[in-house]
């Protein structure tokens, strides 16, 4: 055996082993697993994909004795830092006691401005990690208040790029927002509030609905992201046989794929470079989030891929069908989501798949709680300091298990992730039930609930041994109810267009 196909079998075997322990809730073994993996070929986009799953689940169990090979993994231009940050920042703060007086402010600022693995964080990604927001937070008003700023060049440029990443996300109070308007602070402005583009205008015969979330988005184009994870090129059929053999080899490799309602990007750029043999068409209603995904998606150098700015509910005016529909997060903000389901099963062809992620109704009860804590601000004229004021309500209360649980959800993150979390201008999700009816009614066939964890899909195996393909809507109802991990924000699952009947 060659040396290469050796290295290469020993990966194989450390990823093995790093599944089976995520599937047992072993977070610890798994990344040691995983990181040797990586450590035997450092360009291996298996293990490197793997290593991002695991430090998002388990952002805690990074140990400080990878922190430089973490900080290779959050640089690299085949991973998607978003994804991993929250580890890094729990790495960081770490070293610093939970109490910081005034008088410690300014070691902090010293201290964090000296700290490559800090400074890398605040440029590659917006802050995830609540309790990083509010030291950094803390020492940004320090250093304008102090006049400090003016020394530390490097920390303030990255306190800059990151308020570039979140929109400006982070609060301030009205004693900062005097001092920004003096002569003499100009210099921090931008770390309080980047520039912004102004939002094309909306197409005047969408329906109401569609015009104001299209409104929404041309303000505040979501999701922010500055690439993508790139893990092993894979072929549709492939990805689609474990679920059912029959319909996946009758898919084709060189594939139609339609990303409907594609926002900024991110998804399509996943499913174009997961599918590098297919040709995939990406829409959406908002000419500033396409505008985002084009220049995203070049820099990316992604090829098969083309915009284009169309209503969902418009898809047909294509002229196409296609072999695969991804809609994650779209339908549920539609006028009338069946019949945006609908529209989408007929541009699909016979045989096809739809991957679909909606709102899960009863988690959105969450959401719905914390609005109580906003209700004052809820249905006010939308800004970014109607944001960011909504952001602070939040955030002071994280005594409040309902505010801290939103502070911790990725969208929270950033203006346009906030609006879109707590000030969507319009949402109807989904419970099972529907989605069973949906289907029925649009003559599609579930497939499997998509379960990213490994750990979650071992319960569900153990509790559910007769239904291997995640595809019982009846199993799955019980198992959210009995599971309190896996009741999640969404339900993601994929589903097929019956073959059509021979004549």
């Amino acid at each position: 055996m060659s040396d290469g196909a050796s290295l290469a079998r020993s990966s194989d075997d450390l990823r093995r082993h790093a599944w089976e322990s995520w599937a047992q809730d072993r977070p610890a073994a798994a990344l040691d697993a995983a990181w040797a993996a990586l450590d035997l070929a450092h360009d291996d986009g298996a293990s490197r994909r793997l290593l991002t799953s695991l430090l998002q689940d388990y952002p805690a169990s990074l140990r400080t004795e990878r922190r430089r090979d973490y900080l290779k993994l959050l640089t690299d231009r085949k991973v998607e830092p978003d994804l991993i940050s929250t580890a890094g920042w729990q790495l960081v703060l770490r070293r610093i006691a939970e109490g910081v007086t005034d008088a410690d402010v300014a070691d902090l600022v010293r201290a964090l401005s000296q700290d490559e693995l800090a400074l890398t964080l605040l440029r590659e990604c917006p802050v995830y990690y609540a309790p990083a927001e509010r030291l950094l937070t803390r020492l940004r008003r320090r250093l304008l208040r102090s006049g400090e700023w003016r020394s530390q060049n490097e920390f303030v440029a990255a306190l800059r790029i990151q308020a570039s990443l979140n929109g400006g996300a982070w609060p301030f109070d009205d004693a900062e927002r005097a001092q920004l308007e003096q002569a003499d602070n100009t210099g921090m402005v931008a770390a309080y509030t980047p520039a912004r583009r102004r939002g094309a205008e909306v197409t005047d015969t969408w329906d109401p609905v569609t015009r104001a979330v299209a409104a929404q988005y041309e303000g505040w184009p979501y999701p922010a992201w500055t690439r993508i994870t790139v893990g092993e090129p894979r072929r549709l059929p492939d990805v689609i046989r474990p679920m059912d053999a029959a319909i996946a080899d009758a898919l084709p490799v060189e594939a139609s794929i339609l990303v409907a309602g594609c926002g900024t990007g991110r998804q399509a750029a996943y499913v174009a470079s997961r599918y590098p043999d297919a040709t995939v068409t990406a829409i959406d209603v908002s000419e500033s989030s396409l505008a985002y995904a084009r220049r995203q998606c070049r820099e990316l150098g992604i090829r098969n891929l083309r915009f284009l700015k169309l209503d969902l509910h418009d898809v047909a005016q294509l002229g196409e069908r296609f072999h695969s529909v991804h809609c994650g997060g779209v339908l549920h903000h539609l006028p009338n989501p069946e019949a945006g389901f609908k529209v989408l099963a007929d541009v699909l062809h016979s045989g096809g798949i739809m991957q679909i992620m909606v709102y899960n109704r009863l988690q959105r009860l969450v959401i719905a709680a914390a609005r109580t804590l906003i209700a004052d601000l809820v249905g006010q004229h939308i800004t970014d300091d109607l944001l960011r004021q909504v952001r602070r309500r939040i955030l002071e209360n994280d005594g409040n298990p309902t505010a801290a649980h939103v502070a911790h959800i990725r969208d929270f993150a950033t203006l346009a992730g906030v609006h879109d979390l707590l000030l969507h201008r319009h949402e109807d999700p989904f419970d099972l039930t529907r989605i069973e009816h949906v289907l029925d009614g649009t003559g599609l066939q579930l497939l499997s609930f998509d379960i990213a964890s490994p750990a979650i899909a071992a319960r569900y195996d153990a509790m559910f041994p007769n239904d291997p393909r995640h595809r019982d809507v009846n199993s799955w109802a019980r198992f959210v109810r009995t599971d309190a991990t896996a009741i999640v924000g969404h339900f993601r699952f994929f589903c097929c267009k019956s073959p059509a009947k021979p004549a």
